[in-house]
């Protein structure tokens, strides 16, 4: 207990925790936002992370920083923080470089599809083979429902829900990807339900409660703030409707960051989980793929008040 109190009795260890309760960080992004030395950002999460408030996760150049919450002492001092972060030194301009950071995020994410999108389809080898799982995860959705499929990269499962049958509308914050699942869909689809927006997953060009269902299949791995998707997800899905989330579990393979751009080595699925649940959604059963390299996991969107 002695440990606690001493590392968070230092005003920068505080303000690694005020940043740190958005989401994880790596040692770049900490000094980056607090302007502070990496040497000096280094040594602070090292206290934090000897005295359990921090947890790290990841390898080499994925190596990220984020809140121990499962302490149920150190949850509640975090609470206690994040209740009074706005009274700890440099809140305003810690913020704003807080944005900046999560915005570099999703343009480094935006350019590298922008650069790969002509090639999608030669360098996608590396990951999980989708025909072990795609047709049952497809069918957790209504064929005559409007799906939004989030991330919709170079049209592929836009193509596959229209062929069904099903209204679609695909989002993707590359235009050139919007451009290559736009010829994809011209070539091989007749469905005239289908539309393509260029948008991002954090922020869904949907109106509220104007969908049937919401599909991210490899997505999160992509995105600056992945818990914000659901909060997205919540707000578009109409009351009942169905979140589907398909996902790489955490990994060491350095290729995919260097030829997918991938942001995050995997995802741990009780977290994700628990974003899911946060965000309202009622989770249903949660699968393994069969090469056990990533996860499927889906709910049901809880009914709002004054629904039904």
């Amino acid at each position: 207990m002695k440990s606690i109190f001493s590392a968070l009795a230092n005003s920068s260890r505080l303000r690694i925790v005020r940043i740190l309760l958005r989401g994880p960080l790596n040692v770049s992004e900490i000094s980056n936002v607090l302007r502070l030395s990496q040497s000096n950002v280094s040594h602070n999460l090292r206290t934090l992370l000897n005295a359990g408030i921090l947890l790290r996760k990841g390898r080499g150049s994925w190596v990220y920083y984020s809140l121990n919450r499962q302490d149920p002492v150190i949850k509640t001092l975090i609470e206690s923080i994040a209740s009074g972060a706005g009274n700890i030194e440099n809140y305003d301009v810690d913020m704003s470089e807080l944005t900046r950071c999560y915005a570099a995020r999703r343009m480094e994410s935006k350019q590298f599809f922008d650069r790969i999108a002509t090639e999608w389809d030669h360098v996608s080898d590396l990951m999980p083979d989708p025909e072990s799982y795609i047709s049952d995860v497809l069918d957790m959705f209504p064929v005559n429902g409007l799906i939004l499929d989030a991330g919709c990269g170079n049209g592929e499962l836009v193509l596959r829900l229209a062929r069904r049958g099903t209204s679609v509308i695909g989002v993707d914050q590359s235009q050139e990807m919007i451009s290559e699942a736009g010829k994809k869909l011209f070539a091989n689809c007749h469905n005239k339900n289908v539309e393509l927006r260029l948008g991002t997953a954090e922020h869904l060009p949907v109106a509220d409660s104007s969908v049937d269902g919401v599909i991210a299949h490899m997505l999160l791995h992509h995105l600056g703030e992945p818990s914000k998707f659901f909060t997205e997800a919540a707000r578009v899905c109409v009351s009942g409707g169905r979140c589907a989330v398909i996902e790489l579990l955490p990994h060491d393979n350095t290729d995919l960051k260097r030829t997918h751009g991938d942001l995050w080595p995997g995802l741990d699925l009780d977290e994700v989980r628990e974003w899911m649940l946060n965000a309202g959604f009622k989770t249903g059963n949660k699968r393994i793929t069969d090469d056990g390299r990533a996860f499927i996991l889906h709910g049901n969107l809880e009914e709002r008040n004054g629904d039904g």
